[in-house]
């Protein structure tokens, strides 16, 4: 890889550390606490978390931040958009925050669960058909989780981990249930909108040497996780699981690379033709007709085909403050409350 771009997500990458303090001092460190690094990148998952008292006939619109970042990364952005009386009128401002390098299939299968859970608390009779039609906004990796959201699975992930059929595979019933919800899931009913910022559908190829070796040590899997792995490896033999699985369970750093076999599987998975895409790319200024890229993710990577619209933005990777994907963010939201 050129030297130029390895400088570059260098930058990038203490750029996401600065980002990631900002969003931690703004909405989630107690009072008084100073984060360390090591905190930073441990930072934990809060789940579903609603900006304002819920409000009947409002519809949802959930934030899903990406990797190294917290849910205070869309600060900005959502203080703009209340501004305008015609987006708060109409609309709630939800977030998702989970540890982000944790597998993505393992993150988007909390998010559905906690999407359920909401659901069966705010309104358990599914009288308010405001939350039938959800938008979903997400930057980078959380782009990757909104499109699971928004995607009927088939057996399209599980053959990424085997070639085996499911209904094969031995443990314990709670590991097995685990990798099942993870695999094997349909559209969430309530999402009627997806808008992908940044979002890397085929990876990014970021330098596996330093960044990566970086990347690794400062992510870990949760024990649990892992050792539920270690479970169905030892109980289902040397074969039942493909190679990359069986040596151990992926972090999210390893499913971005480019062209992952995760990547690969969330590439087969057709949206509910219900959904409307859009993506908001971002390029840097002045980037070769030849080598578009954020610095992190390259258009190649980022566009998809079918979406509604497309917008590009001449920015860098960390964009959610920008003011044009901003505006484009709205323009969609006005787009979505026109019946």
């Amino acid at each position: 890889m050129r030297k130029p771009l390895t400088v570059s997500l260098i930058v990038l990458f203490g750029l996401s550390l600065l980002a990631l303090s900002l969003s931690w001092g703004e909405s989630d460190a107690p009072a008084g606490h100073s984060a360390s690094v090591s905190e930073l990148f441990r930072y934990e998952p809060t789940g579903l978390s609603l900006l304002s008292p819920y409000t009947r006939g409002k519809i949802p619109v959930l934030f899903i931040h990406g990797l190294w970042l917290t849910p205070g990364s869309w600060h900005r952005m959502i203080a703009t958009l209340e501004e305008d009386p015609s987006i708060k009128g109409r609309y709630q401002f939800w977030t998702f925050g989970y540890s982000t390098g944790d597998p993505i299939p393992y993150s988007a299968h909390l998010l559905r669960e906690n999407l359920a859970e909401v659901r069966r608390k705010l309104d358990p009779d599914r009288s308010d058909t405001a939350l039938d039609r959800m938008v979903i906004v997400g930057h980078s990796m959380g782009g990757l989780l909104s499109k699971m959201m928004a995607a009927q699975a088939g057996d399209h992930l599980w053959r990424v981990i085997s070639d085996r059929p499911d209904g094969e595979l031995m443990g314990e019933q709670a590991d097995i249930d685990l990798i099942r919800s993870s695999l094997f899931f349909g559209a969430r009913p309530e999402v009627r909108r997806v808008v992908y910022i940044a979002t890397p559908h085929r990876g990014s190829r970021f330098d596996r040497g330093p960044i990566e070796r970086l990347g690794t040590r400062l992510v870990r899997v949760p024990d649990p996780l892992v050792a539920a792995h270690n479970r169905l490896v030892t109980r289902n033999g040397p074969t039942f699981f493909r190679e990359h699985f069986r040596k151990a369970i992926p972090t999210s750093i390893d499913e971005l690379e480019w062209g992952s076999p995760i990547l690969t599987g969330l590439r087969e998975l057709s949206p509910d033709p219900a959904v409307k895409l859009h993506s908001i790319i971002a390029i840097l200024p002045g980037a070769p007709a030849g080598d578009r890229t954020d610095g992190l993710v390259t258009y190649e990577s980022a566009h998809v085909t079918g979406v509604a619209s497309e917008k590009i933005v001449m920015t860098g990777h960390l964009c959610q403050d920008h003011p044009d994907v901003i505006a484009e963010v709205r323009r969609i939201l006005n787009e979505h409350a026109t019946p």
